[in-house]
């Protein structure tokens, strides 16, 4: 007896603990594989009354693949489920442009609280633990195929990992399904496909049951790699960081407050912080750097860079950012009532005057009679700084004192209010700085 729709929907209910008030969007590409799932889903979809759609990217990459398009609209036809399309001009014909592009178009499609599922199996989770094996790649990469997890605010789940290729056609030929066979398949010049056609079945020829075991290698990694989150997240609780910037797009993490924690741990919880953030995972030898760093930190204009991204160190936080050559300033804003809110950084940050700032208004008949009244400007809109004292100002040592990072100081912008042969410069506005001139909201949705 084949794998049935009745065990497929304990698989997603109960095991995966899926919700059927979600909307299950299938990723389907016509082969055999997202064939049975979606048929799979369609049986499930019977009892368990879920929203069903699938999702089709045509990568133009084969020239029968609007064939295959014409292929899924007769298929979800068939099986009464909505389809939605895509037609793709790649800038490159490779599988990590055709993958990236295909699952930023899932990102568009799938809404937050639902849930996309794809078709991968045994043996392509064995095919990914060989692949990042040979790239040297520890258990967060070995287990990289997870059975599920989060993306971008929805769920994405592989529900048919622990089946084998054989149930799964012995699945379609049972449903008399039909399905489309991709021919870059059949090449062996991409690496996933030479392990595929010729090192899989070296393996299963030395050992019968090599490919379940190391399938089963890898949920036991999987669930190794849980732990290791669990635990980065609870040491996460104890270190402040900072939100991305829009001056820079910088995320910052303490790490002074991680001076307690063990080497392991402090690497475990900053793969952990990148990645829960999206951003540029290092290579060991990178992530040696930085760690190295957190014990003897280097002045604030070392960076430390890879693949387009970099890392910088200043008064115990790391700075995570892409790569930066110079912070654009903001443009001069003038305001001109202070009782509307004025928003910064491209409407990312909200500022409101607090009373102190109202008062100092209403108090100085000077500064009402000036044509200019407040603005925010960044220190090159400038002319001759002063303090409100009237005194000459010293912006750098100032914002230095402020903990401001030197890369971000030119182009800060600063509350000022105009005299006609200087800017008296009030503070700083930035998102991790208290005020006692203007209240901050950030970021605005």
């Amino acid at each position: 007896m084949t794998y049935s729709a009745e065990q497929f929907a304990e698989q997603l209910f109960a095991d995966l603990a899926l919700e059927p008030s979600a909307t299950f969007y299938v990723a389907y590409s016509g082969g055999v594989d997202s064939t049975v799932l979606l048929h799979l889903l369609a049986q499930a979809r019977e009892t368990h009354r879920f929203s069903l759609k699938a999702l089709h990217v045509n990568h133009n990459l084969q020239p029968n693949s609007a064939d295959w398009a014409r292929h899924c609209e007769n298929v979800c036809n068939w099986l009464q489920v909505p389809l939605q399309q895509t037609s793709l001009q790649l800038s490159e014909a490779s599988e990590v442009a055709a993958r990236n592009a295909r699952y930023k178009w899932f990102q568009q499609c799938v809404g937050r609280g639902n849930v996309l599922l794809t078709a991968h199996h045994r043996q392509d989770r064995v095919e990914t633990v060989l692949f990042n094996l040979m790239r040297g790649a520890g258990s967060a990469g070995l287990s990289s195929l997870r059975s599920k997890r989060p993306f971008f605010g929805s769920t994405l789940v592989r529900p048919l990992l622990q089946l084998s290729q054989d149930q799964i056609m012995d699945y379609a030929f049972e449903h008399g399904l039909s399905w489309v066979e991709d021919p870059s398949n059949l090449q062996d010049d991409y690496s996933r496909n030479h392990i595929r056609q010729h090192i899989i079945p070296a393996l299963s020829n030395f050992r019968g049951d090599a490919v379940s075991n190391i399938a089963r290698a890898a949920t036991n990694l999987e669930q190794e790699n849980s732990l290791l989150r669990e635990i980065a997240i609870c040491d996460l609780v104890d270190v402040r960081e900072h939100p991305e910037h829009p001056l820079d797009g910088s995320h910052a993490l303490c790490f002074e407050d991680m001076v307690h924690l063990s080497r392991a741990r402090q690497a475990n919880l900053v793969r952990f912080w990148l990645a829960s953030l999206q951003l540029h995972i290092p290579s060991k030898r990178l992530l040696d750097q930085l760690l190295q760093a957190f014990k003897s930190p280097p002045a604030s204009t070392a960076i430390l860079q890879e693949d387009g991204f970099q890392f910088r160190f200043y008064r115990g936080f790391m700075y995570a950012m892409p790569a930066l050559t110079e912070a654009e300033p903001c443009p001069s804003i003038d305001w001109k009532n202070i009782n509307q809110p004025v928003d910064l950084y491209r409407n990312k940050l909200r500022v409101d005057a607090t009373d102190k700032l109202r008062n100092l208004y209403h108090t100085h008949q000077r500064l009402r009679s000036q044509a200019g009244g407040f603005r925010f400007a960044s220190r090159s809109y400038l002319s001759n700084p002063k303090a409100l004292q009237g005194h000459s100002l010293n912006l750098k040592k100032w914002l230095q004192e402020m903990d401001i990072p030197p890369w971000r100081r030119q182009a800060l912008p600063l509350l000022t209010f105009r005299q006609p042969d200087s800017d008296v410069v009030l503070g700083p506005v930035d998102m991790h700085l208290q005020s006692d001139w203007v209240s901050l909201e950030c970021p605005l949705s």
